[in-house]
């Protein structure tokens, strides 16, 4: 990939210029995969996200029970081959990334987990389809492993209108960056819960009643074909983990950097606490 200079904010900077800060480059597939965040002269958040080079697309482990991880990377969720000695929905590789430590203060995120799923993710017959999820977890407050605690809800606050936790969708969970946790989707406002295609989401990551960060959803046909992809985004009214909340997701390719870019961008002060 080549240098921030190619990384136009997604969002023009008002005012004080804006900078860029990149955190450090590591191995997915036969490439790469970096944090980077976008700040205000004020030191506040503008844009926060990941870099995906072309060349990871490649050479990307299709079987935990075969295929090794990525360098640096690990099979998190490595079910029993299916008849054909092929993997399953679940299956899960996972690369923890630094996020820039200036970054990291004005978001409250300071690590991010980026997943590589060859087949999906639950629920069958929406998002069983090869992705990338990357988790946006707060430093405060974390998962953990108790299984009911993965399906408190939190309170309405926390959450967008239309957002709920999804039964089922509890996962075990131990990185560097998060610790078990559940999901919170809106289906109403998800073409893929209705039968329409899946090309990425935003969800919130949950556990014991908090949002504890966020989750974004990449098709990998979606950079195949180097397409485009952005969702506006409702802000909750508070958070346990951060006092800004993004307003956009956008998927997008870059050519100049030889990249695809996944940001959360166009930030709003929330409650914190």
């Amino acid at each position: 990939m080549t240098e921030e200079a190619s990384l136009t904010p997604v969002k023009a900077c008002e005012a004080a210029p804006c900078t860029t800060e990149l955190g450090t480059e590591m191995a997915m597939g036969e490439g790469s995969v970096r944090a980077y965040g976008i700040l205000k002269g004020d030191g506040e958040s503008q844009e926060i996200g990941v870099l995906i080079s072309e060349a990871a697309l490649n050479g990307l482990p299709q079987n935990c029970q075969a295929d090794a991880a990525s360098k640096g990377a690990k099979w998190l969720i490595c079910q029993p081959a299916g008849a054909e000695g092929k993997g399953k929905m679940n299956d899960t590789m996972v690369t923890t990334l630094e996020m820039p430590k200036a970054v990291a203060k004005a978001t409250g995120i300071d690590k991010l987990d980026i997943s590589w799923l060859p087949y999906g993710h639950a629920p069958e017959k929406v998002w069983d389809k090869p992705q990338f999820d990357i988790h946006f977890p707060f430093v405060h407050p974390t998962g953990g492993q108790n299984e009911k605690a993965f399906y408190e809800a939190p309170s309405a606050e926390q959450l967008p209108k239309g957002y709920m936790v999804l039964p089922g969708s509890g996962f075990h969970w131990d990185t560097e960056a998060l610790k078990g946790h559940a999901h919170a989707a809106d289906p109403g406002n998800s073409p893929e819960f209705a039968g329409g295609p899946f090309r990425g989401n935003f969800l919130y990551i949950t556990y014991e009643g908090k949002a504890i960060g966020y989750e974004a959803y990449v098709s990998k046909a979606l950079l195949d074909e180097k397409g485009n992809y952005t969702k506006s985004l409702q802000v909750p009214e508070k958070s346990y983990g951060t006092d800004v909340a993004p307003g956009l997701l956008t998927i997008t390719h870059v050519p100049s950097m030889k990249a695809f870019r996944v940001s959360l961008s166009d930030y709003k002060i929330i409650k914190k606490g």
